[in-house]
């Protein structure tokens, strides 16, 4: 079965070439741009899992974090952020938030395709 991705961030240049990626490795993307459409795309697709990006409108990424993790049919969603925060405080919030994962942009898109198929394998 092919595993889901909603990527989510307000560069939609980004968003489009991450789902080229995804999509050549076999995955199906669905994309959000910005916290608010996170959080509902989040509940409405059900992805296997969520990129996503810390700073971006209607909240930014750590908010939206916040209410997936609050949410019951979110709270266990496997999430990989892709920032160009690369500062230690933000790391460590979003950490504390149950991250799988954080990538500094510009990302190494061979070490995220493999954290990521490490995640999906064990779903």
């Amino acid at each position: 079965m092919e595993k889901k991705i909603l990527t989510v961030d307000d560069e939609k240049d980004w968003i489009q070439m991450l789902a080229i990626r995804l999509e050549h490795e076999g995955y199906k993307t669905e994309a959000a741009f910005d916290a608010m459409q996170a959080m509902m795309q989040g509940i409405r697709l059900k992805p296997d899992l969520m990129l996503l990006d810390i700073m971006m409108p209607a909240g930014g990424g750590l908010e939206a974090l916040k209410n997936i993790r609050a949410s019951d049919k979110t709270f266990s969603m496997p999430v990989i952020v892709l920032t160009a925060k690369g500062d230690v405080g933000t790391k460590i919030a979003a950490e504390k938030l149950g991250v799988s994962g954080y990538f500094v942009k510009p990302v190494d898109m061979a070490k995220l395709l493999e954290k990521i198929k490490e995640i999906l394998i064990k779903e």
